[in-house]
């Protein structure tokens, strides 16, 4: 197993390091980038795995490092499990497009179309929270919605629940009307997997299998793990520095931060954002798409707003600047995993990694690693 102290030796005599486990493209370019890049970023997190997942066009490569949780001495690789916390939103968004392009919804529908019975969002100036509020963070809502009245010292994430979430927002407006202000929001992502359920007529879970999961054969990609899938679920360091227990997220979470996946998992996932096919085609174009500019918003907060230049569909979009192509990215963090993804489609590139620790100072290192490896990769003109 690679320790991080002999990582560190190889990579300064400037070997070219893959895991003994990795799937290794053929393209020699995309192979030394890759390893520099997940080497370079998992001697950066301080975590204890690290697995990375990188498409070029019909190429791929899976690399892991480290271990699958502290002491194992079993390294992680492309069938390692790892929790994708906010990863979770564009999974949530390809439902909503997918959904979209079968016209069972509009993006303009209003929230209060899909709400439980008898209730009905508060609004500001009487303009209605719509889905397309809720997926670009711009419906004035806050970050999380915990109930007070709950608390599991157990399970953290027990005080998200359902009916309280939807009893808020039937007595609370919005703070800022929709479309003012971009304000990152996981309780309205919770709200919106809701409404997707509602529009297609089945439980969340059951329409992203339906949708996503089961039509791109993503094997281990899941809201709920089977006890076959547990023992391959890595275990990260909590904010803390202790093992994290990986507790269950309640449904309410599901679009928000529930999925479970992959690297080999994603690779396929990518891939399908990058080539599509006729099904899909409507559908990734709208997921695709600049939808909510931060030009003209009166505040932009936790939206990564000095990077880019807007909102798409749960995505930053990153305009082409400094070497590094136009980007789609998005980023995660949540039971010992810290979790970033980005594509650029005119490339047909596409680069997952997901490092095994709770650390949000971390986060840079991994962003801006994979920004260099996506500018020596497909490198934006000048």
């Amino acid at each position: 197993m690679k320790t991080a102290e002999s990582l560190a030796t190889w990579f300064m005599a400037g070997f070219l390091l893959l895991a003994p486990n990795s799937a290794s493209a053929s393209d020699l370019a995309l192979r030394d980038a890759a390893a520099m890049a997940g080497t370079a970023m998992f001697l950066n997190a301080g975590a204890p795995g690290l697995v990375i997942a990188v498409v070029r066009g019909d190429e791929s490569v899976v690399a892991g490092y480290g271990e699958t949780a502290p002491g194992s001495k079993v390294e992680p690789d492309g069938r390692s499990i790892v929790r994708l916390g906010s990863v979770s939103k564009v999974f949530a968004t390809d439902l909503l497009t997918a959904l979209a392009a079968e016209e069972r919804l509009d993006l303009s529908d209003p929230l209060a179309r899909y709400a439980p019975q008898g209730m009905v969002p508060k609004s500001v100036d009487n303009r209605p929270i719509t889905l397309l509020d809720l997926a670009t963070h711009s419906a004035g809502l806050p970050r999380e919605l915990a109930d007070p009245a709950v608390a599991d010292g157990n399970n953290p994430f027990a005080a998200f629940r359902r009916d309280y979430h939807w009893n808020w927002i039937t007595t609370h407006a919005p703070a800022y009307a929709p479309a003012t202000t971009a304000l990152y929001s996981n309780y309205g992502y919770g709200l919106l997997g809701d409404a997707l359920a509602k529009a297609g007529g089945k439980p969340y879970a059951d329409l992203l299998t339906e949708k996503v999961i089961a039509p791109l054969a993503l094997k281990d990609t899941t809201l709920r793990l089977s006890d076959q899938q547990k023992p391959r679920l890595m275990t990260g360091l909590d904010p803390f520095n202790k093992p994290d227990p990986n507790s269950e997220a309640p449904d309410i979470m599901a679009a928000s931060a529930g999925v479970y996946s992959t690297a080999d998992d994603m690779v396929r996932w990518m891939r399908w954002h990058l080539d599509g096919d006729d099904r899909s085609r409507a559908a990734l174009a709208l997921s695709h798409a600049l939808w909510r500019p931060h030009d003209g918003l009166k505040r932009a907060v936790g939206v990564e707003v000095t990077a880019s230049v807007g909102m798409g569909l749960g995505w930053v979009v990153s305009p082409a600047k400094d070497g590094v192509p136009l980007l789609l990215g998005k980023s995660g963090g949540i039971g010992g995993f810290m979790t970033y993804v980005v594509l650029a489609p005119s490339r047909k590139l596409g680069i997952f990694v997901a490092a095994s620790r709770v650390n949000f100072d971390m986060f840079e290192g991994l962003r801006s690693g994979v920004r260099a490896l996506a500018a020596e990769l497909s490198p934006a003109g000048p």
